[in-house]
């Protein structure tokens, strides 16, 4: 039974713990990140801004217009919104964009692409072959950049990057507790996966919003493909290619989160089948690119960082029902692994609160955000899986927006699946208390306990 048990702990427990692990290192290395080298910036700099739409709430589209005037002070500036909308709302969108008046330098166009074929690889495509100039920012309507932040990535891209990456900071239409947990650990999220891994010289992929590219290098790669995270797709092909790609820091980009679980939910089964499509249709790529194998290993490693949670929810529906079937605790996997899995997400904890602790927030309410992304990462264990076995089953998947704005408030409940998944964890959890397995009835207890607080409780709207 000892050999079960190991087994059971390395395939379901163990993938998340060196996820755990990775991160943790990721982070203690962030502290050693340093920015680009300053260089002096060409006089008649011009950028392109490249904002693909479709069915966006029109109040994004006129904040975008401000905020990008804004920012592009001592700049030359063409906004470029290309629209996927039906041509009476997408005459809408370019009406309301000629009636802003902006500053002399900053010039705005809406292209008007396919709504009945067109997907966001095409529109972001169509706005690099129209933009003027030789930089290229990717922007999502939603996002919205702070002074100086444009500077910052021209002068990372003349220091010798063939695209350079902003920090990523949240905001919310509704301050909600999902909002509120999201926005505050987001910090430790790009600490590890982008501050961390600048850190240590590994490959950093595009972001999808905030990314700002030589016209050039997109041209030579070939654009964008149509696939569910083309930012990772486009990682992928700058990484064959050889082409570096930088972190600043200190170049802010402000990007709305979801503040109702059930647009998480939408985000999260489309970023875990993405990340794990891009794997699978790049591999060949990556065996072929010119990095050491460790590099390689680790940007494989990144592409997979949905699945650990994908094998925990496994895990969380063969375990419980083996041990039941074995009269057997499986999760008591002797004081060795115990402690060493407590030790590791121990320290895993410890390295969010450190990096949370300078976010200006009172202990109590880090303590608490940690707690909320925990629960809301719980009850997203059965989404993760579905989007990670469309992906691996080489499924089509429908690109659903993530609601954003005024949009979000119609979708805020849980799916039925969710509530079995729930009826399940809570029919095992009895029958394992009755057989005397405590580890294991204690586990789906946990679990269970995340998705009826997720469902009760992160929805509420605060004021802290």
């Amino acid at each position: 039974m000892l050999i079960v048990k190991v087994i059971t702990f390395l395939v379901f427990i163990a993938p998340l713990l060196t996820l755990m692990i990775i991160h943790s290192i990721y982070y203690y290395y962030s502290h050693r990140y340093r920015s680009p080298v300053r260089v002096n910036s060409k006089s008649n700099t011009g950028i392109t801004i490249v904002v693909p739409v479709k069915n966006e709430p029109i109040e994004l589209i006129d904040d975008l217009v401000k905020n990008v005037d804004e920012a592009c002070r001592g700049f030359r500036c063409e906004l470029l919104i290309v629209t996927d909308d039906p041509v009476d709302r997408a005459l809408e969108i370019k009406n309301l964009c000629e009636s802003k008046r902006t500053s002399s330098n900053v010039e705005v166009r809406v292209i008007l692409g396919d709504p009945i074929s067109g997907s966001r690889a095409k529109a972001l495509n169509k706005g690099v072959t129209e933009a003027k100039y030789e930089y290229i920012m990717i922007l999502d309507v939603d996002s919205r950049l702070q002074e100086g932040t444009i500077d910052k990535l021209i002068n990372c891209v003349e220091s010798g990057y063939e695209a350079c990456v902003g920090r990523w900071e949240s905001y919310y239409s509704y301050s909600t507790r999902l909002a509120k947990s999201i926005g505050r650990t987001m910090k430790f999220t790009v600490d590890t996966l982008y501050k961390g891994r600048s850190a240590l010289n590994l490959f950093i992929f595009p972001l999808g919003s905030g990314t700002l590219f030589r016209k050039e290098s997109l041209l030579t790669v070939g654009l964008w493909d149509n696939v569910i995270q083309d930012d990772m797709y486009m990682g992928m092909k700058f990484l064959a290619n050889g082409f570096k790609v930088g972190y600043v820091d200190d170049a802010v980009i402000n990007v709305l989160v979801p503040s109702y679980y059930t647009s998480l939910k939408i985000q999260q089964e489309r970023w875990a089948y993405g990340a794990l499509e891009v794997l699978l249709k790049t591999f060949k790529l990556l065996l072929k690119a010119k990095l050491s194998v460790i590099k390689r290993l680790e940007a494989a490693l990144y592409l997979c960082q949905y699945i650990p949670t994908a094998l925990l929810f496994l895990g969380s529906v063969v375990i419980p029902i083996t041990s039941i079937f074995l009269r057997e605790d499986l999760m008591d996997f002797g004081y060795v692994l115990i402690a060493f899995s407590t030790v590791v997400t121990a320290l895993y904890v410890l390295s969010i609160y450190k990096s949370l602790i300078n976010r200006y927030v009172s202990k109590y309410l880090i303590i608490r955000s940690i707690g909320s992304s925990a629960t809301t990462t719980a009850t997203l264990l059965p989404t993760i899986f579905v989007g990670t076995v469309k992906a691996l089953l080489l499924r089509r998947f429908r690109y659903n927006i993530t609601p954003k704005g005024s949009s979000e408030k119609l979708v805020k409940s849980l799916r039925n699946y969710e509530y079995l998944y729930l009826i399940y964890l809570l029919i095992v959890l009895i029958f394992n208390a009755l057989l005397g397995n405590v580890l294991t009835a204690l586990w789906c207890g946990s679990i269970a306990l995340a998705i009826i607080y997720t469902s009760i409780r992160v929805n509420k709207v605060v004021n802290y």
